[in-house]
């Protein structure tokens, strides 16, 4: 009876004892520092993606330094960065650095450029293994918010592995292997029209960028910050399943790519088409649209979808089809890892461009053009001869006249002379 009432006592006492110790282990990992290790992507010789005057080594610094500025704003968190000047260093490099520094999370920086300059969006790239798997989708899940709310284009949260089955980001590998959860940040891509406006018009849109990344790790690390108003302790971050195994990148395409025209205005040329895809494994990313039949096919579209990972069955749009040619309508469709699958052809006759009556146009007025020649002042001017003669007679005439009239005047005033002196004298 002694015997178990002394393990009773003794039961109660380690009792007591473990919950002592849990509430005080507890309260040590609330109060411990988060520390975080931000990467500025490439660096020194290593430019990264270049585009249109732009270098990603560049850009990646200004958002990491951006990043770093933001967080130190919030309570309990130590930031650095594994280069702060433009310098080569390798990936190990970088992870041996976060494990010295006794990281919590290490976040690469990048931005994106494809092969054909097609894609566009923000994505984030999380190791593929175990609990690394688990706390990279937890990040990324926020941080892909965090993109969408700024109007980018999400492809999502994604895994890819080498030809051996390791993780194929070198960062990622190397932080997995060391012991750090890690993510891989794809801000958006330099290559493309629909990405181009949220880098393009000034470095203060790549520090937003670094200001946005700052709050994704706020929010999962649950920090608070009182100059910024903040407080993210009781943020609820996404339930994620340990994986068995890796997590594959899914290389399937869409199973179900169809469609089906609805109506054709004979007059704009529009056609009105309803697109079917569907992608069990995933989500519908893209379309985009072929008249020859697949020969060659617009830009890439994006599909409808109520959130990134989730995508509507069915897609009714518009297309603009060329005139007076026959139409051999097909379209492709993308799931999230550019895997496309076409769909069925649909022929259509031409539609005839509408008549334009021709407007006559005005008629231009002529002008005659005159010429005039210079007068030369050598040219004399000649009068036919009997003209000639008939003015020397008229002149002759006329001096007549006069001379006659002042002969007349003259002999009236010698002729009043002497009466004038006759008069004086009487």
């Amino acid at each position: 009876m002694q015997k178990r009432k002394r393990f009773q006592i003794t039961l109660l006492l380690l009792s007591a004892c473990f919950g002592i110790w849990f509430a005080c282990d507890c309260k040590a990992y609330a109060d411990n520092e988060v520390v975080v290790v931000i990467d500025p992507g490439h660096g020194g010789e290593n430019l990264g993606a270049q585009y249109d005057g732009y270098t990603e080594k560049d850009m990646t610094m200004v958002v990491a330094k951006a990043m770093q500025e933001e967080l130190q704003k919030f309570e309990n968190i130590t930031v650095y960065l594994t280069h702060d000047t433009d310098v080569d260093m390798s990936l190990k490099e970088r992870a041996k650095f976060a494990q010295e520094k006794n990281a919590d999370f290490l976040f690469s920086i990048h931005f994106n450029a494809s092969v054909n300059h097609n894609l566009f969006g923000a994505e984030v790239w999380i190791p593929a293994y175990a609990d690394f798997y688990v706390k990279g989708y937890q990040f990324a899940e926020i941080q892909m918010a965090e993109f969408e709310s700024m109007g980018l284009y999400s492809r999502g949260i994604k895994t890819k592995l080498n030809d051996i089955g390791e993780d194929y980001y070198g960062i990622l590998r190397h932080c997995s292997s060391m012991g750090i959860p890690s993510a891989l940040l794809e801000h958006c891509h330099l290559d493309q029209e629909n990405d181009k406006l949220f880098y393009q018009h000034s470095e203060e849109q790549w520090k937003e960028f670094g200001k946005r990344d700052a709050e994704a790790v706020a929010k999962y690390f649950g920090l608070k910050s009182e100059s910024k108003g903040v407080d993210y302790s009781n943020y609820e971050k996404v339930s994620v399943s340990m994986p068995k195994g890796a997590v594959k990148p899914d290389k399937s395409a869409p199973e179900v790519s169809e469609i089906e025209v609805l109506s054709v205005d004979e007059e704009t040329a529009e056609i009105t088409v309803k697109m079917t895809a569907t992608d069990s494994d995933g989500y519908i990313q893209y379309y985009k649209y072929s008249f020859d039949g697949g020969l060659t096919y617009s830009d890439l579209q994006k599909w409808p979808r109520t959130v990134w990972n989730h995508s509507e069955p069915e897609h009714t749009f518009k297309v603009t089809a060329p005139f007076d040619r026959e139409i051999d309508l097909r379209l492709c469709a993308y799931n999230g890892f550019d895997v496309w699958t076409e769909s069925n052809c649909i022929t259509l006759e031409a539609i005839a461009a509408p008549v334009i009556e021709e407007v006559p146009a005005p008629q231009k007025q002529e002008y005659r053009e005159i010429s005039y020649e210079p007068y030369a002042e050598t040219e004399e001017i000649s009068m036919p001869m009997g003209e000639t003669v008939k003015l020397i007679v008229l002149i002759v005439l006329i001096s007549l006249l006069i001379a006659v009239i002042l002969f007349a005047m003259i002999a009236m005033l010698l002729k009043a002379r002497p009466r004038n002196k006759r008069r004086r004298a009487e």
